[in-house]
């Protein structure tokens, strides 16, 4: 291969493990589309080093995920579920310019200069690359004019913009690198309060009862976190029972 064609190549790798998330025993992705909240995912079925991977829709980073801390005990109930997902979705409307522009630089980065690479069109690599250089500045700085609403201040915010200039295909990820830095905490069994649009309940809750019966075969049968979670089963067992 020509040294152009495996630039190309890295650009388009770097970008998608760059959008990678591993997420850990306890915890979940939520996949939002146009501001809602839209599916909830714990992975990948397989485990690297304790954790399951997961990678987004490379094709469409205007939609980031949220990151998700699910308690085995309930604090609050579905009422507090639901001021969690009236948050989530207020996090979402402060993260949409951001996304817009970040997206544009995934195009650029990932879709125009790969292809100008490969097809020897030097100038419009230059173009695009110099383009999305200048849009990650512009998204880098309405993240630090946002920082308030976005919640996100000090050294995270310094990493996140210091890498969206650095690396040019995670310039791309930006809104998702942002949006991921908040995490919520929300009981198990109250993850369907959330709202959840266009999901079951059945299916939601059957992949609930796989997640939370995965965690508690690792932990010790006496321990208070394996007894916290077999009553989030049995709530959401209870739950299946009755009909929606």
């Amino acid at each position: 291969m020509s040294p152009e064609t495996l630039l190309a190549l890295a650009l388009v790798a770097v970008y998608v493990a760059d959008s990678a998330h591993f997420l850990a025993i306890g915890e979940a992705l939520i996949r939002t589309r146009s501001g809602r909240t839209a599916g909830l995912s714990f992975g990948w079925p397989f485990e690297l080093a304790g954790r399951r991977p997961f990678i987004p829709n490379p094709l469409t980073p205007f939609w980031p995920e949220l990151r998700l801390v699910w308690t085995p005990s309930s604090a609050g109930g579905a009422g507090a579920a639901e001021a969690v997902g009236a948050e989530m979705r207020a996090h979402l409307a402060a993260v949409r310019p951001v996304a817009c522009i970040a997206s544009v630089c995934a195009a650029l980065i990932g879709v125009v200069a790969p292809l100008a690479l490969a097809f020897g069109r030097e100038p419009l690599f230059v173009a695009a690359t110099l383009l999305c250089l200048a849009l990650s500045a512009a998204a880098c700085a309405l993240t630090a004019s946002r920082r308030k609403e976005l919640r996100l201040t000090g050294l995270p915010l310094f990493s996140t913009i210091l890498v969206a200039l650095v690396c040019l295909p995670c310039a791309g990820n930006l809104a998702r690198s942002v949006a991921a830095q908040r995490r919520w905490s929300v009981a198990a069994a109250e993850l369907p309060a959330l709202g959840f649009e266009g999901i079951p309940a059945a299916t939601l809750r059957a992949q609930l009862q796989e997640a939370l019966g995965a965690a508690r075969r690792v932990l010790p049968e006496d321990s208070a976190a394996h007894s916290a979670l077999s009553e989030q089963l049995r709530r959401l067992e209870g739950e299946a029972r009755e009909p929606d």
